[in-house]
């Protein structure tokens, strides 16, 4: 069984924080999760080791973004007009193959059947690019991501402990590469600016119409249940996932290093 939740918007750090409570727990009870949420504020979100030093501090204050460390690995992501889904697991979970790679690939296949169901043919990335820098997530697909006509469209990361596997990811309504790009502090931002646009697609150029988030929700739910072939249960975030999420959110929070 799956239990979906479609949460309301929180802010970075406890939206990490909801992703990791919840999966520490599924290990606990045995169980799976497909939570699908947004971001209260625009967000830049940091791979577990992505390093800080290139960020521009100046913009991300002057415009209001916030600033996370997810749990998982990669890259940064923009969270701003976008949907994130987090599917979280117990490490012995028979219906989610053990290899790394492996797991990522079904998971992919769930994201594609949804996209399906929204009138969307995608295909997986069956290599490992290299991006044109240090810190986007969206510059370069990677092994199994989703991709659109050849472009990037869903950049995921994945963390998986002996306990649970939990992988989380962005689907762009759509992009925002301006702010995503001036984020960091690189001297040629026009020319990244151009291979974002030409080597990444969202959701709404795709559709070519506006798209709403119940309808993302219901294209998920249809995709995960094919794909798994587990029964849906739709649920709500429970006390002990929050009071869990409250106690660990601090630990996400990224703040500019004074020198």
């Amino acid at each position: 069984m799956i239990k979906i939740i479609v949460d309301q918007p929180y802010d970075g750090s406890m939206n990490m924080a909801l992703d990791l409570a919840i999966a520490k727990l599924n290990a606990i009870r045995k169980i799976s999760t497909l939570r699908i949420y947004q971001w209260k504020f625009p967000t830049i979100s940091l791979g577990k080791h992505q390093k800080t030093n290139n960020l521009n501090w100046k913009f991300i204050k002057n415009n209001n973004i916030s600033v996370v460390r997810r749990p998982s690995g990669g890259r940064a992501v923009l969270h701003n007009n976008e949907i994130t889904y987090s599917f979280s697991t117990f490490a012995s979970n028979e219906n989610l193959p053990s290899n790394l790679l492996a797991s990522y690939m079904k998971i992919s296949q769930a994201l594609i059947r949804s996209l399906n169901e929204l009138g969307i043919e995608a295909d997986i990335e069956r290599s490992k690019r290299e991006g044109v820098t240090k810190d986007f997530c969206y510059d370069a697909p990677s092994f199994y991501e989703v991709k659109v006509n050849g472009k990037k469209l869903i950049g995921s990361a994945q963390y998986r402990t002996a306990n649970f596997v939990l992988q989380h990811g962005s689907i762009p309504i759509k992009h925002d590469h301006e702010t995503y790009v001036n984020s960091f502090k690189y001297s040629h931002t026009e020319w990244i600016k151009q291979h974002l646009i030409s080597s990444t697609i969202d959701l709404e150029t795709i559709l070519k119409k506006p798209i709403s988030k119940m309808e993302i929700v219901k294209a998920l739910e249809i995709g995960f249940k094919s794909v798994f072939k587990e029964e849906i249960s739709e649920g709500f975030l429970e006390q002990e996932e929050i009071l869990l999420a409250q106690k660990i959110k601090n630990n996400f929070t990224v703040l500019e290093e004074k020198n």
